[in-house]
């Protein structure tokens, strides 16, 4: 057996009792990815302790350059949540969108609130605003909670800050700046299906919000609520600050705008500013426990988080370390493959398998970062392609298909696919064509 062949039969290995461990074991994520990269080290030749090295270094770096950007980015989440800004956003998009165009708010809501709240409990924070709108417009519920369950996948996951996009650009080194931008306009055209699709659903599915059995309640309807404009700062300053970094860094030259706005438009500025504006603005007034625990608890979801992106940066280490990389990227380019379909296939799979898509996302940019990179394929691209991948198929094993399907009302398996499944395959086929298009182009 040759060196080659020994290193991809290792990480195959390796990636099968990962997959089982992930899916079957009581262990989580993080050890089963410290275990899969210890695999994959030994089991392709490595010298144990060189494989221990390359999993601390590949821990470290990762955690040096996403650690604190993750923690303020579920912090802000936090503040949006408690200070009420979500359903701020949310009712002000119906107000400026009028009446008809119910759909669109809530796919809007959804987009805005994601970029900084995960989608399950983001999902539940704005179900009672879907359900209200469905109360008095007599829209179906079904159509409006797919938008806005549609909404929010598409922030989710396509676009930084939020934690899957993010997460796999550092891993794959891409510009979180043209993440945001690319991201934003991959997800348009699933976002016109989607206010299509969400149409078609309520007229397939008719009932309002009073017709449904037990649904998932939000928690204090009664709020006073922050103005608009205030609810959105904290995502939006982060925004543009990172986007106009990226435009002021191409002016030639040296000059004092140049350094400040390029030194505020560091994702971990901007991002440590917009928590700073949201603390100091929507949290006014609120009880300052109520405000420690909500931060504390941020800080909780984000640890667990940001450990285990860095326990794919160490997989992804081994990876790179043992060959195994550029062994399969010889491979790609000698059987002619589009090399872009590398990232967007096993997101797929591991989607299917295992059920989360952030897991997905952030597996696939361990495995394949040093692939990508040794064929020269663009780190934006290569991490939209296993963003894209992650949408595929949400079933049974997937979190947010039960929070969508369990609150629209829909208990026959039939409705829950139709609701939710079909839809997330749909844009999987429309993301998956667009990166394949712009692949021939970047």
């Amino acid at each position: 057996m040759t060196s080659a062949t020994q290193m991809i039969l290792a990480l195959i290995v390796a990636l099968i009792i990962l997959i089982y461990l992930l899916v079957k074991s009581r262990l989580n994520p993080f050890v089963s990815l410290i275990i899969g990269a210890l695999l994959t080290g030994i089991l392709g030749g490595m010298d144990p302790m060189k494989v221990i090295d390359a999993i601390k270094t590949g821990f470290g770096n990762t955690l040096a350059n996403l650690g604190i950007l993750i923690l303020f980015g579920v912090m802000i989440g936090k503040v949006l949540e408690v200070s009420g800004a979500t359903q701020a956003l949310g009712k002000s998009f119906v107000k400026a969108l009028g009446k008809g165009h119910e759909i669109v708010a809530m796919i809007l809501t959804g987009f805005v609130t994601s970029l900084a709240i995960f989608c399950v409990p983001a999902f539940i924070m704005l179900f009672p605003l879907a359900k209200d709108i469905s109360k008095r417009t007599g829209i179906s519920i079904y159509a409006l909670g797919i938008a806005l369950a549609g909404g929010l996948l598409w922030s989710h996951t396509l676009v930084p800050p939020a934690t899957g996009p993010i997460g796999g650009a550092g891993i794959f080194q891409a510009d979180i700046a043209k993440m945001m931008l690319f991201g934003f306009l991959i997800g348009i055209p699933m976002a016109v299906f989607l206010a299509f699709y969400s149409r078609w659903i309520g007229k397939k599915f008719p009932e309002i919000a009073e017709d449904q059995g037990e649904v998932i309640e939000n928690e204090d309807d009664h709020q006073k609520l922050p103005s608009p404009f205030l609810a959105a700062m904290p995502i939006l300053i982060p925004v543009i600050l990172i986007l106009t970094s990226s435009g002021v860094a191409k002016i030639q030259g040296a000059s004092l705008i140049k350094s400040i706005f390029t030194t505020i438009g560091t994702p971990v500025v901007a991002m440590g500013l917009g928590l700073l504006f949201g603390i100091y603005t929507l949290l006014r007034g609120i009880d300052r426990k109520k405000v420690s625990g909500a931060l504390d608890a941020g800080i909780e979801s984000g640890a667990k988080i940001f450990v285990l992106i860095a326990a794919g940066g160490a997989l992804g280490n081994v990876v790179n370390q043992s060959g195994v990389g550029q062994v399969i990227a010889e491979g790609v380019s000698r059987a002619g493959l589009p090399a872009i379909l590398v990232p967007f296939i096993i997101a797929t799979l591991l989607r299917v398998i295992q059920g989360s898509g952030s897991v997905a996302i952030l597996t696939t940019a361990s495995i394949t970062a040093p692939i990508m990179q040794t064929l020269g394929i663009d780190p934006v691209l290569a991490t939209l392609a296993a963003c894209v991948g992650s949408m595929f198929f949400s079933y049974y094993n997937d979190s947010y298909f039960w929070a969508i399907t369990t609150s629209i009302g829909a208990k026959d398996p039939k409705h829950q696919m139709l609701s939710w499944s079909v839809p997330t395959t749909v844009c999987w086929v429309i993301g998956g064509t667009e990166i394949f298009l712009l692949s021939l182009f970047i």
